[in-house]
């Protein structure tokens, strides 16, 4: 069996850096669950690639199973993630960014910063109640926490998440309006695969 593990354990390496992430996914869980349960170490480093092909998949872990095997690194990404505080998210990838590179998995923790923006812009449409959002009130999101961007990069972040349908609506260039549908803006079955 342990043989087993550590094929599907590099499997699932080879399956996330090919960016086949449901396979990787399926790769990790298998090796997880059949990895001895005295095998900490192995777990550990199971996980160290799962958690972020989870991440990105948008199942994000419980902060008990990230105290219990002592992935620390893992905490403000996924609190970020949740509460759609960039801050935090970029703290966090960028405070662990060494430990992330020599795993091999930066680029794809960053690729969770969409996931992230989602979050946010999910934020301000509660906050506003309204289905067409200004960009400015976008903007001054981002100016709040420290991040001030202009609406070009507004409309590029928004355009980019419409189209790998985080969001469902259109912009609106002319007006600088954002357009959300009516019926569920934010699909969650777009972000959790």
């Amino acid at each position: 069996m342990g043989e087993m593990v550590t094929y599907r354990y590099y499997i699932g390496r080879l399956n996330m850096f090919e960016d086949q992430y449901e396979l990787a996914e399926e790769n990790f869980d298998y090796a997880l669950r059949h990895c001895h349960h005295s095998a900490v170490g192995n777990k550990k480093r199971i996980l160290n690639y799962l958690v972020p092909v989870k991440l990105l998949r948008g199942r994000l872990p419980t902060n008990k199973l990230l105290e219990k095997y002592s992935l620390h690194e893992f905490v403000p990404l996924m609190n970020g993630m949740r509460t759609g505080n960039l801050i935090e998210f970029t703290n966090g990838l960028t405070k662990n960014q060494d430990i992330f590179i020599r795993r091999g998995t930066y680029l794809l923790l960053e690729k969770c910063k969409m996931i992230c923006y989602r979050n946010l812009f999910k934020r301000v449409y509660r906050i506003i109640g309204k289905e067409q959002i200004n960009l400015e009130y976008i903007a001054k999101s981002f100016k709040w926490l420290g991040m001030p961007i202009d609406l070009d990069e507004v409309e590029c972040i928004l355009a980019n998440l419409i189209y790998k349908q985080y969001i469902r609506g259109y912009l609106s260039h002319a007006k600088r309006v954002l357009v959300l549908s009516k019926k569920d803006p934010f699909p969650t079955s777009k972000v959790i695969k």
